[in-house]
C-alpha cells in the first residue's frame, strides 16, 4: 500500500480523533484541523489550528500534497433550537471546504455525512432540522466540478463505540442504573454502525485506488454493521454486556409518541421506535473490499467499562 497524504476537517471528533489515530497506525501522513484546542497524544499528525472553519477561509498551502480530504467537520445545533434564515453553520463549513479545495487543487473528497440526510431529501415530512442541514452541506460538497474532483457521500445511521455522547449512551446509562424504560414494544429493526467498522472503512477508502474512487464518484453510501436490531433487543443487549438485567415495560408507541411531542423531543421517541434500514446494494465491498468486522452484542463489550466511567 502506497501512504497517502489525508487532511481530517473535524479531526477533534468522536470519530475524527479515532481516524486520526487509525490512519497514523496504517502508515499515512496526517494533517488534522482543530478550532481551538488539540487532543492530547497523536503527535505523529501535523495538528493546525483553524479557528472557527464556519467564519474561516483556509490557506490553499494546507492542501499542498493531500491526496483526499476528510470531510467531518459540522456543528450540530440542538434539536430545539429555533430555525433561522439563511445558511446553517454547517453549511458554511461545507462551503469554506470545498472552497479550499478547488483553490488547492484536492481531487478525492471523503464525506461523513448522515443517513438522517437521505431521509430529509426523501421522507421530508420525517425530516428534523439536523438531516436537513446535513444534505444541504452535501450538495454543497457535489457541487465541486467533477472533472477535476471526487465526491463520495458516508452517510451512515447511528454510530455508536467509546466515547459517545449521543442519545445511544444515555439509553446505555440508563440501562446500567436499572431504570425501567418503555421500550418493550419497541421492536422495529433499526441499523447502527460501530465506530470500529466506520473507520475501517474510511481507511479501506483513503487507501483505494483510482479505479474505485472514479466508480464511487458522486455516490452516497450508507454503511451499517449488517444486521438490524430493534430498540427492545439493543436494551437487552446492553444489560448482558454491563451485567444489568434490562428492565422493559411493554408502554403502547402512540402514548411514547405523545410523550415525546409533550416534551419537544419527538425525535427521540422517534430513533427508538421507528424503523431506519440503511440502503446497501453491496458495492461498498465491491469497490472498496469492506465488510463490517464487527456485530452486536460483542461490538457492545466496551460498554462494560463505558458506563461505570461517566
Amino acid at each position: 500500500m502506497h501512504p497517502k497524504h489525508v487532511l481530517v476537517a473535524g479531526a477533534t471528533g468522536f470519530i475524527g480523533q479515532v481516524l486520526v489515530r487509525r490512519l497514523l497506525a496504517s502508515g499515512h501522513r496526517v494533517s488534522a484541523l482543530y478550532r481551538s484546542r488539540k487532543p492530547e497524544g497523536l503527535e505523529e499528525a501535523a495538528w493546525i489550528s483553524t479557528g472557527d472553519l464556519a467564519a474561516t477561509s483556509l490557506d490553499p498551502a494546507l492542501g499542498t500534497g493531500v491526496d483526499t480530504v476528510v470531510a467531518l467537520a459540522a456543528r450540530v445545533r440542538p434539536a430545539a433550537a429555533p430555525v433561522t434564515s439563511g445558511p446553517s453553520e454547517t453549511e458554511r463549513i461545507a462551503r469554506n471546504l470545498r472552497d479550499f479545495v478547488i483553490a488547492a487543487g484536492i481531487r478525492r473528497v471523503l464525506v461523513g455525512s448522515s443517513i438522517a440526510a437521505r431521509i430529509a431529501e426523501t421522507e421530508p415530512r420525517n425530516a428534523r432540522g439536523y438531516g436537513r442541514e446535513k444534505s444541504a452541506a452535501d450538495r454543497i460538497f457535489l457541487s465541486l466540478p467533477r472533472e477535476n474532483h471526487e465526491v463520495v457521500l458516508l452517510r451512515p445511521p447511528a454510530v455508536y463505540g467509546p466515547g459517545m455522547r449521543n442519545s445511544m449512551g444515555m439509553l446505555a446509562r440508563l440501562v446500567d442504573k436499572g431504570i425501567p424504560l418503555p421500550l418493550g414494544s419497541a421492536t422495529a429493526p433499526r441499523h447502527y454502525i460501530s465506530l470500529h467498522n466506520l473507520v475501517t472503512l474510511m481507511e479501506a477508502m483513503v487507501a483505494a485506488d483510482d479505479a474505485a474512487w472514479t466508480s464511487a464518484a458522486g455516490r452516497a453510501y450508507e454503511p451499517s454493521d449488517g444486521t438490524p436490531v430493534s430498540t427492545r433487543d439493543l436494551v437487552r443487549m446492553m444489560g448482558g454486556v454491563t451485567g444489568r438485567k434490562a428492565r422493559l415495560v411493554p408502554f403502547p408507541l402512540s402514548w411514547l409518541r405523545l410523550a415525546g411531542a409533550a416534551a419537544g423531543r419527538p425525535e427521540l421517541v422517534s430513533g427508538a421506535v421507528d424503523r431506519l434500514k440503511a440502503a446497501d446494494d453491496g458495492s461498498l465491498e465491491r469497490h472498496f473490499g469492506w465488510r463490517p468486522a464487527e456485530r452486536m452484542p460483542e461490538s457492545l463489550a466496551f460498554l462494560a467499562a463505558e458506563v461505570r466511567r461517566v
